[in-house]
């Protein structure tokens, strides 16, 4: 009898919450004011972004207004942009390909290639334990997040053979939940993304199993809605240069930058010296070269019975190269 792979097991798995969360979501920005047509509403996670552009002091004599929304995760995010509460936010490519894959209305514009080599996504293990490889983590209990680039790093171990079967049991779980899962020893490891990554290694004194390097593209991309692109496309053309400007900023002033990422989002000073040791990128709109590179991770998810949708990317923002 012809075997199944270990990572085909999870092809059952569905967006089946979706619909509540996008509902939840809803509900929360029911509330909030209409948007006016000169503001732009930016989706954040842990505030780094925000913390980045005012570091850099690119977000100065704008012509519209930047509303900040902060999130936990790119899950949540990427709910919002699809239920229309937000207008555009940062997301890895393994969350923003499911969470398009499961239908909603947005597509990725601006690329942030991998920063720290890959590194800034991997499975961590707690203080003391004696998980060290990518075999060891076969059969164990991992936490991470429903579609997160986590979840998409533990299929492709597993996809590899990486991790060998027995499979893994993949606890899904919100950051926060998952460190404390891992904290109080209810999951052997937690795949997880930057500035969580960090913050288990450096704060918690746990250690690196394996990460993401040359295992998948390591992307992330700002995602916007298609109503946003239809409607703000020159404040979102905007909003991407002064961000681009930004990182740049922040690769010649990594301790500043990490200064005020402690200040504005509260994580240790030395967990944000590593989070911006690992802020190595050069933004650039989406082009031929990104979508064939994200062939392998449109693939996956595919594969998994994720995904039956094409044009997942906004190549409209090339001509916008040079910088404000």
């Amino acid at each position: 009898m012809k075997k199944t792979a270990p990572w085909r097991r999870f092809k059952a798995f569905r967006f089946h919450s979706l619909s509540f969360v996008l509902t939840l979501v809803i509900a929360a920005y029911s509330a909030v004011p209409a948007r006016a047509e000169d503001e732009l509403i930016v989706a954040d996670q842990k505030g780094q972004q925000k913390a980045l552009m005012q570091a850099a002091g690119v977000d100065r004599d704008l012509s519209y207004h930047i509303r900040w929304v902060e999130f936990e995760a790119a899950a949540p995010l990427l709910q919002a942009l699809g239920a229309g509460a937000v207008d555009t936010g940062i997301a890895g490519d393994g969350p923003f390909i499911f969470a398009w894959g499961a239908g909603l209305p947005i597509r990725a514009a601006w690329l942030i290639p991998p920063r720290g080599g890959g590194k800034a996504t991997a499975v961590v293990a707690p203080e003391g334990s004696p998980i060290t490889s990518a075999a060891q983590l076969s059969g164990k209990r991992i936490a991470t997040g429903r579609g997160s680039i986590g979840h998409l790093l533990l299929l492709r171990l597993l996809a590899t053979g990486a991790i060998p079967a027995p499979a893994p049991k993949i606890v899904f779980l919100l950051p926060a939940q998952a460190k404390a899962a891992l904290d109080t020893g209810r999951v052997d490891a937690w795949s997880t993304w930057e500035p969580y990554v960090s913050l288990a290694v450096v704060a918690g004194h746990g250690h690196v199993v394996t990460d993401a390097a040359d295992l998948m593209p390591n992307n992330s991309f700002f995602v916007a809605s298609t109503d946003a692109l239809a409607n703000k496309r020159a404040h979102l053309t905007d909003f991407y240069r002064r961000m681009t400007a930004a990182y740049g900023w922040g690769a010649r002033h990594q301790a500043e930058y990490a200064h005020i990422l402690a200040r504005q989002t509260g994580i240790p000073d030395d967990v944000a010296v590593s989070v911006a040791e690992k802020l190595i990128a050069t933004p650039a709109p989406v082009t031929s070269d990104t979508v064939r590179s994200e062939a392998s991770v449109v693939a996956t998810y595919r594969s998994a019975g994720f995904v039956v949708r094409s044009d997942a990317f906004d190549e409209a923002f090339e001509k916008n190269l040079t910088s404000p």
